[in-house]
């Protein structure tokens, strides 16, 4: 099966650099999926659960924030501010800043912080969907 390289960066981190067979990510219209030999592509990545799969046969899902997804010639660049696996998500905590940004958005503030509260409850919300989800695949496993 034909490969593409794949580039998965944030700020603190380059996630991952390999061979990729294929990729999914979430896009606006929903999730979008991405193989060798793919149209040239840029697109905003928002808060959702990516996963692709490996020439091994292995299926990497992860909790990505917004972003940029570039699709060029045999490779991909995921540009987010932030990429986790389901073992990294520390559950209480994200229940904790989803709450916080909840009572944030309730409270009176600027444009400039409601809509940074929003940013950090989707965040906070998709980290704990792709955190569940990776729970119930253990649990039927």
């Amino acid at each position: 099966m034909k490969t593409f390289r794949l580039s998965i960066l944030s700020p603190e981190r380059e996630f991952y650099s390999g061979e990729c067979v294929s990729l999914t990510v979430p896009l606006q219209d929903g999730s979008y999926g991405i193989m060798a030999s793919h149209t040239p592509l840029i697109a905003a990545i928002v808060p959702g659960e990516a996963s692709y799969c490996k020439p091994d046969g292995e299926r990497v899902v992860c909790a990505v924030s917004q972003g940029m997804v570039h699709v060029s010639g045999s490779s991909v660049r995921i540009l987010c501010e932030s990429v986790l696996l389901p073992e990294e998500i520390d559950e209480e905590k994200q229940r904790i800043d989803a709450e916080t940004a909840a009572a944030e958005m309730k409270g009176n503030q600027s444009y400039k912080e409601y809509t940074l509260s929003q940013i950090m409850f989707a965040k906070a919300v998709n980290n704990l969907r792709v955190k569940k989800h990776d729970a119930a695949k253990i649990n039927n496993t």
